[in-house]
Parts: C-alpha cells; structure tokens; sequence
C-alpha cells in the first residue's frame, strides 16, 4: 500500500457510511413535494408522461450529485495536500479520479432509493424516515445483521468467527445484497465497513473483480 493509499483509507470508511445520507436528502421529496404543492397535476395536465417527470427529478438530482462530489474530493485532496506539504503524482490523480468515479454510483444508488421512497409515500416526512431506515440498514449495521444471521445459521460462537469457514462463507455471499460491499472492495479491498461487521477476505471477488483495489495499484 502506498503512502497515497494508507492516507484515503479512513476517508473511504467514513464516505462509505456517512454519504448515502446525500443521495437518499436528495431525493426524498423529489416527487412527494412536487405532489403537495398540486404542482405535479399542473404538469400532467401538460402532454408529459409520469415517468418523464420522475426521470426528469432524477436527472437533476444526478447533476447535482456529481457537483457534489466532485467539489468534496477536491476540497478533501487540496486540503491534504496542503496540511501535509506532499506533491501528487499523476498516477494518484489517476486513482483520485476513480475513486470519485466508484463513489459517484455508489451514491447514486442511495439517490434512486430516495427517489423511489418520494415515488410511495404520501409526504416528505415519511419518505426521509424510509430513507433513513434503508441507510441505516444497508450501511450502519447490515454488518451486524449479517453476523447475527451467519451465527445462528451456522451456530457459531461469535468469539471464535474467523474459525468457521461456513461461517465465513456466509457472511461473505451475505454482504454482496449490499451497495457498501462492492463499493469497499473496489475502493480499499474490505468485503464490509459497517459497524459491527465481519471482514476477512483480503482477496476481491465480487462484481467489481478487478484483483486490485487502489490502495494496491
């Protein structure tokens, strides 16, 4: 691991938990407000389909999700750079444009959920608490879940986890339902950055299976 790649690591677990929440406040009133407001019946009364409008709140938001972190790795890159005293190569760069790449559509996922809840609830209140129920599910402590459920199919004890290859196994195959699985082992090579997780493989397999994460390159 380079010294790049040791120092973004903390910065990655903390985007990983603690972003969704961008994506999800993007998007909870996207179309609930809309339909409060009666605004969106003035739209259909217009020859506009329902999914355009949606697609079109999507769009929007997607823009400017990608303002958002593209103005955030810059900010966290330049301030580094500037406490530290380093220079950057241009193969770190490489890895910085990456990284934003990854955590763009990682945060897009939480951006569809958002939108989807403001699509099912019926005022914006709701929409955030089942945004922020998903968020806290898929990546504070789905971890924990998935430990709890590995131990009691497995019956394992949870002091000796890593002695278990079924029990290892599970978890593994278990963790790939969630966003923050793929997202953190394409970025530092952990199958989980939730708390309470369990996290052993050091190998990547998984959809973003690319033998490397860019704190390796």
């Amino acid at each position: 691991m380079t010294k790049f790649g040791s120092s973004f690591v903390d910065v990655v677990q903390i985007i990983a938990v603690f972003a969704p929440v961008i994506g999800i406040a993007l998007g909870f009133d996207a179309v609930v407000k809309e339909r409060k407001s009666n605004s969106l019946n003035v739209l259909l009364t217009h020859p506009v389909f329902r999914d355009n409008i949606i697609t079109g709140k999507f769009l929007g938001a997607i823009v400017t999700l990608a303002l958002v972190v593209f103005l955030t790795i810059t900010v966290i890159t330049g301030t580094s750079l500037i406490i530290t005293g380093k220079m950057a190569n241009f193969l770190e760069f490489g890895r910085l444009f990456i990284f934003g790449f990854l955590t763009f559509f990682y945060l897009l996922v939480f951006l569809a959920i958002g939108i989807f809840t403001s699509v099912l609830s019926k005022s914006e209140i709701d929409s955030l608490t089942y945004g922020i129920v998903a968020w806290l599910n898929l990546c504070v402590v789905f971890g924990a879940i998935i430990v709890l459920i590995a131990t009691v199919v497995t019956g394992q004890s949870l002091f000796d986890m890593g002695e278990n290859a079924q029990f290892t196994e599970l978890t593994f195959k278990l963790h790939k339902f969630s966003p923050m699985h793929h997202y953190a082992e394409a970025t530092i090579g952990s199958s989980d950055l939730s708390f309470g997780g369990f996290a052993k493989h050091e190998t990547i397999h998984g959809v973003l299976d690319t033998h490397y994460t860019l704190t390796e390159w």
